[in-house]
C-alpha cells in the first residue's frame, strides 16, 4: 500500500512533469511566432499570436469542462448524473475541440499563403507535436486530480520541511477539494446529501493520516 508520504512525492512529481510539457507547449508556440516575425514580419506574427491566444482561452474553458466530467464520473455521489447532463458536457467538450482545430487549420492556412508547403509543414509538424504534449497533460490531470502545475521554483512542500509541512500541504490539498466539491453542490451538479458525505469521509481520512 502507497504511504502517504510516496503518494504526495509522486503527485509533486507528475504536477513538475505538468509543469515541465507547458514549458515545451510555450516553447514550441514562441518558436512558430518568432519564426513567422523573422521572414514574414510583425503582421504575419501579430495574426498567429492572436490565433494561438483565441485557442489558449479555449483550451481554458475546455480543461474546465473537462474536469466537471471527470468530477461527474468519479466523486462519490448519492444521485447519479442524468444523461442528459453528461451528454451536454461531451458535446460542448467536442465543440471546444473543433474550434481550437478550427484555429490550428488557420494557421496551417497562414503557413502555406506565407510560403507554400515549405512553411506549411513546419507548421503543421509543429501543431501536431503540441497537441500531442496536450494530451499528455490531459492524462496527468487525472492522475493529480486536476492539481495546478509545478514548475520547479523555491520548494517549501513536505519533502523539504519535514513532516509538519506535509500535514500542512494535506490539508490545504483537502481543503481545496472541498471547496470544489461545494462549488459543484452550489451549481447543482451534485446533491447537498453528497457533497456533505464526501466532506466527512476526508475530513476522517485526513485525522486517521496523522501520526
Amino acid at each position: 500500500m502507497t504511504s502517504p508520504a510516496e503518494s504526495t512525492a509522486q503527485v509533486k512529481l507528475q504536477r513538475l512533469w505538468k509543469g515541465t510539457l507547458f514549458v515545451g507547449i510555450g516553447g514550441g508556440y514562441v518558436l512558430l511566432v518568432a519564426m513567422l516575425f523573422v521572414y514574414h514580419g510583425w503582421r504575419a506574427a501579430l495574426l498567429a499570436l492572436f490565433l494561438i491566444g483565441v485557442s489558449q482561452f479555449f483550451r481554458y474553458i475546455a480543461n474546465d469542462v473537462d474536469r466537471i466530467g471527470w468530477r461527474m464520473s468519479n466523486e462519490p455521489s448519492d444521485e447519479a448524473v442524468g444523461e442528459t447532463t453528461k451528454r451536454y458536457q461531451r458535446r460542448m467538450l467536442v465543440a471546444l475541440a473543433g474550434l481550437i482545430q478550427a484555429l490550428n487549420l488557420a494557421l496551417i492556412y497562414q503557413a502555406y499563403h506565407l510560403g507554400d508547403l515549405r512553411w506549411m509543414l513546419p507548421m503543421l509538424l509543429g501543431l501536431v507535436l503540441i497537441e500531442v504534449l496536450y494530451s499528455r497533460i490531459r492524462s496527468v490531470n487525472r492522475r493529480v486530480e486536476f492539481e495546478e502545475a509545478s514548475y520547479g521554483f523555491k520548494d517549501r512542500g513536505p519533502l523539504t520541511r519535514g513532516p509538519e509541512a506535509m500535514r500542512a500541504s494535506n490539508q490545504a490539498r483537502l481543503d481545496r477539494k472541498l471547496d470544489e466539491l461545494k462549488a459543484l453542490a452550489d451549481e447543482g451538479l451534485i446533491s447537498e446529501t453528497a457533497y456533505e458525505k464526501a466532506r466527512d469521509k476526508h475530513r476522517i481520512r485526513s485525522v486517521m493520516d496523522e501520526p
